[in-house]
């Protein structure tokens, strides 16, 4: 198994990437700066307001409500490779080349159980579900091709009469909750967290 195949494996067991410190739904924005370093600020996720607003460390996405937890993460996998986040600031590249049957295979090994998610509009691409908790999701979004798309939009294959290969690959990995209700107001009297993003 790849680093990255098993780092997606603990996400999706465990609602987590790279350990309890680590990137994972509702951890606190000051305490994964304190781990990883200072994110890079991604802006505002609305228009109207500062939050929800989007962070990075890396290639990992993420978005955090106004009161500093982590409502999402995404990880666009089709690029071929990622910087990670590694403890103490810095980055590592891996490959994040992972076709379905291996992340099947890990999967189960894992003893984690999903449902598998198919749109009748997006024909080539279906979704591996993963509820880590009653109210946290983690999500493989498959496609049958390696995400490129040719100038036209089409898939980057040889013809779209051509059959999709045998083993799907992964486009992305998502973690979400839908729980964040209790959410505190924001304190409005607080200063600039540091990272642009006042609580106003």
């Amino acid at each position: 198994m790849t680093d990255f195949l098993a780092r997606l494996t603990a996400l999706a067991a465990t609602g987590g990437l790279d350990g309890p410190d680590g990137l994972r739904y509702n951890a606190s924005l000051p305490e994964l700066a304190a781990h990883y370093g200072d994110p890079w600020d991604g802006g505002r996720i609305h228009r109207e307001s500062r939050w929800p607003h989007g962070f990075s460390w890396g290639d990992v996405q993420t978005v955090f409500c106004h009161c500093r937890r982590l409502q999402s993460l995404s990880l666009p996998v089709w690029h071929g490779e990622l910087e990670l986040p590694v403890a103490g600031g810095g980055l590592v590249t891996l490959d994040t080349h992972v076709a379905e049957s291996a992340l099947i295979a890990a999967l189960t090994s894992a003893g984690c159980r999903w449902e598998t998610v198919t749109y009748e509009n997006v024909p080539d691409q279906r979704t591996l579900e993963v509820a880590v908790a009653e109210e946290v999701r983690v999500a493989f979004v498959l496609t049958d091709r390696d995400g490129h798309q040719a100038r036209d939009g089409r898939a980057d294959r040889e013809g779209r009469d051509a059959p999709p290969p045998e083993d799907w690959l992964l486009n992305k990995a998502l973690l979400w909750g839908y729980d964040h209700t209790d959410c505190p107001e924001p304190d409005r009297t607080l200063p600039d967290d540091g990272w642009g993003a006042s609580p106003n």
